[in-house]
């Protein structure tokens, strides 16, 4: 009985496994809302990176881009509005896998902590967490919808620029 039980528990879980990667594969999906306290926050900027290489993970070209700052006054309001926004992520599980895109999306919100902390979240499935020396200490692939991710971000950058930048690139 030994015997059997020895190759029987080996086998099931190799039938399993084939019968997940032959079929398709296993998603979990995960929600995460960003719960930010306004007091541990010293700025918040927004970047437009439309125009700008989105697969860069080094953060080194949002340098140059145009950052639009959320006034002082408006930082709570932009994280209770933030918190509102439901960010998912799938766990996929298959045998070979291929590693998730790392794209920031159109729009990037960067929050810098009152401890040189900071983070760089967007909607299209990648954001970091940097530490005062500008090491990544954390990433993720959360993610959220489009129209949801443009509607927050036009609330607190100026209409004209918004409008401008929305104009210039469906051209």
């Amino acid at each position: 009985f030994e015997m059997k039980v020895k190759y029987l528990l080996p086998t099931i879980a190799l039938i399993l496994c084939l019968l997940v990667s032959l079929s398709s594969c296993i998603i979990i999906p995960l929600r995460k809302r960003y719960s930010i306290d306004p007091e541990k926050v010293a700025s918040v900027e927004i970047y437009d990176i439309r125009n700008k290489n989105k697969y860069n993970s080094d953060g080194k070209f949002f340098a140059e881009t145009e950052t639009p700052v959320c006034s002082v006054e408006k930082v709570a309001d932009f994280l209770s509005d933030l918190s509102n926004i439901t960010f998912t992520d799938s766990i996929i599980i298959v045998i070979a896998a291929i590693d998730p895109s790392f794209n920031y999306g159109d729009w990037v919100v960067r929050i810098n902590y009152s401890d040189g902390i900071y983070s760089l979240i967007s909607n299209a499935g990648y954001s970091q967490t940097f530490d005062a020396n500008g090491e990544q200490i954390d990433s993720n692939h959360y993610g959220c919808e489009s129209a949801e991710w443009n509607e927050l971000i036009s609330k607190y950058v100026p209409g004209d620029i918004f409008a401008e930048k929305e104009t210039d690139s469906e051209t």
